[in-house]
């Protein structure tokens, strides 16, 4: 009996310590020759085999139990590509099958996951309200680079941009659409908060938001789920007809900033830059030889530059080689600056409009558009 109850200790011991495996058996129709990989969250091929008449397996032990990613190439036919489907893969068997038709179809997989079931929920109402709109961003950013596109007038160009970016705001909006009923359907999922930090969530902030105090409280408290809950109750806050946050800091006389003193404005421009950025540095240059003198004759436009530096030197050294003649404020903190924290910003240059009330009118504009929005908002009013 004593050997008896030992081997079971060890049988149990060896069962308890094996460890983690993934397990896939994979069907690709319409793929003779192809390759199947996954890749981790640094894109480091992990998985794979070869597709040979329309089939592949996986059996290797998991590294970790998490997300990854699965491209799918048909070495018959190189061009037809598609963005990596997103897995969760832990302990046990998948069934997975390509569309080898369609390779913008998120696989068939089934599973025990509860997790990867959730993905492939999302992903599946993602394909049937998404693709339609998703196809023609795909086809007109392909006319603009293509030679028929490029010999455009400047009109007829300009209206081809315009329908572009129409068409990116309605697949901006299906994308919310998407995460909504996934909610309505899976109220209680834990990776709801992940979903929402992997879309343009600051494009429509407030609707982010809305959807965010929806998911379950297991979900804000997820890792994902408390990072996107605080950027999205900043962002906001930071939405056209809100007012916009104080600036921190000093200028190079080390006065405070005081709102008031601007409030003769119909709109100003905010100017978030560093020295070191030569993208901001060139923009300065063309505010004082285009932007700045054909709009500020009436005074009703001012610009208030923002820089994020540490060295007051740099800074006041920029100022003089860029001829900024407009106000500066800086509280030298750089990255740690509480004007990032309050204004949202994640890169220089980033530009706000405001108007005399301080309040938001545009948020991150893209420099191009400035010009137009400025003039456009002063001849409305």
């Amino acid at each position: 009996m004593k050997y008896i109850y030992l081997l079971l200790i060890t049988v149990l011991a060896a069962g308890c310590n094996r460890a983690d495996r993934i397990e896939i058996e994979g069907t690709a129709p319409g793929i003779k020759n192809g390759v199947f990989g996954i890749v981790d969250v640094l894109n480091k091929p992990v998985y794979g085999d070869n597709i040979v008449d329309g089939k592949f397996k996986v059996n290797e032990i998991l590294g970790y139990a998490g997300y990854y990613r699965v491209k799918v190439t048909n070495m018959l036919d190189t061009k037809i590509t598609h963005i990596p489907y997103e897995v969760y893969l832990e302990d046990g068997k998948y069934s997975i099958e390509v569309n080898g038709t369609d390779l913008t179809k998120y696989p068939k997989i089934k599973t025990e996951s509860k997790i990867q079931n959730e993905l492939s929920a999302y992903y599946t109402l993602a394909d049937e309200l998404v693709a339609g709109i998703a196809q023609k961003v795909k086809e007109e950013r392909a006319f603009l680079k293509s030679s028929a596109g490029k010999s455009l007038e400047g009109t007829a160009y300009l209206a081809r941009v315009d329908k572009l970016k129409d068409l990116q705001q309605q697949q901006t909006a299906v994308e919310a659409t998407v995460i909504e009923k996934f909610i309505e359907k899976y109220p209680k999922s834990t990776i709801a908060a992940h979903f929402i930090k992997n879309v343009e969530y600051k494009d429509d902030a407030v609707r982010y938001f809305a959807l965010y105090n929806k998911l379950s409280d297991e979900a804000k408290n997820t890792e994902e789920g408390k990072e996107i809950g605080a950027k999205l109750a900043g962002l906001a806050k930071l939405e056209a007809g809100q007012t916009a946050p104080d600036i921190y800091g000093t200028d190079a006389s080390g006065k405070a900033f005081d709102r008031k003193a601007f409030a003769g404005k119909k709109i100003i421009l905010i100017d978030f830059w560093r020295a070191g950025n030569e993208v901001s540095r060139q923009n300065h240059l063309q505010m004082n030889s285009k932007l700045f003198f054909q709009v500020n004759n009436d005074k009703a436009f001012g610009i208030i530059s923002i820089d994020l530096d540490e060295n007051k030197e740099y800074w006041l050294k920029a100022i003089k080689e860029d001829a900024m003649k407009w106000p500066q404020f800086s509280d030298l903190k750089g990255n740690e600056s509480k004007n990032v924290e309050a204004w949202g910003i994640s890169r220089v240059p980033t530009y706000y409009l405001l108007d005399g009330n301080w309040k938001i009118l545009k948020r991150d504009i893209p420099y191009n558009d400035i010009s137009f929005e400025i003039t456009d908002y002063l001849e409305k009013k």
